[in-house]
């Protein structure tokens, strides 16, 4: 075991191959589980879906079953959205609005890439925004938060092909409550305007928040890049 020290705490990263199909899955996306293991509490382990486990329809379901290697696309452009953020570092203000990443191991479901957890400061897995809306959790307090995170997403340019409520995720990181991009990171579009053109990357960014304002009875203000209460 590996222990990298953050700025608040160590996080304990496995060298070796781990056991993750006794784990607890805490997620799952469109072609990814999260695993959580209780080893390694301040990280979380994703991991490619089985094909048998995913809906094959339409042309991604044909493209995915002719060519299956084509899902790594998306832990490419991740990656390389993680590489060119990191550039920032130094440049801008305020904490990293996306998880920090630790590099990959072996487990006994496959190959999983290590990323930082966010959690509520109680080690519980922090809520998304579908959820903390679903339970009334999300109050006035948290609109100046969704501001700054906008501001944070534009600052340390964080391409994104799928910026929606499920992977907005709520914590206290560094004691400091904040908004996180969780996935949908990185620039996965066919052509990749967003990673070459900044004025695309805010537009992208302003689309998603536009769809979420609307969600929670706010408006979002594209001029401003901010969230306005109605």
């Amino acid at each position: 075991m590996l222990k990298v020290s953050g700025t608040t705490c160590d996080y304990r990263i496995p060298l070796h191959k781990i056991a993750l199909s006794e784990g607890e899955r805490v997620a799952r996306g469109n072609d990814r589980a999260v695993y959580f293991h209780p080893d390694y509490p301040d990280v979380l382990f994703k991991v490619l879906l089985d094909l048998s486990e995913m809906k094959l329809k339409g042309f991604r379901g044909h493209s995915l079953r002719m060519f299956p290697s084509t899902r790594m696309r998306a832990i490419f452009k991740e990656f390389e959205c993680y590489i060119m953020v990191q550039t920032q570092v130094g440049k801008v203000q305020g904490d990293l609005p996306i998880p920090r990443k630790f590099g990959f191991v072996e487990t006994d479901i496959g190959s999983a890439s290590i990323v930082e957890r966010i959690h509520d400061g109680t080690g519980v897995i922090g809520p998304n925004l579908l959820t903390m809306r679903d339970n009334g959790r999300f109050g006035p307090e948290h609109v100046p938060l969704l501001n700054d995170f906008a501001q944070r997403l534009l600052e340390w340019k964080v391409r994104t092909t799928d910026m929606n409520m499920l992977n907005v995720s709520y914590g206290i990181r560094m004691g400091r409550p904040q908004f996180v991009l969780v996935d949908g990171i990185g620039d996965n579009f066919a052509i990749p305007i967003r990673t070459w053109s900044e004025r695309a990357m805010k537009r992208g960014h302003s689309s998603s928040f536009a769809k979420i304002a609307r969600q929670f009875g706010l408006v979002w203000d594209p001029a401003a890049h901010r969230f306005l209460e109605s």
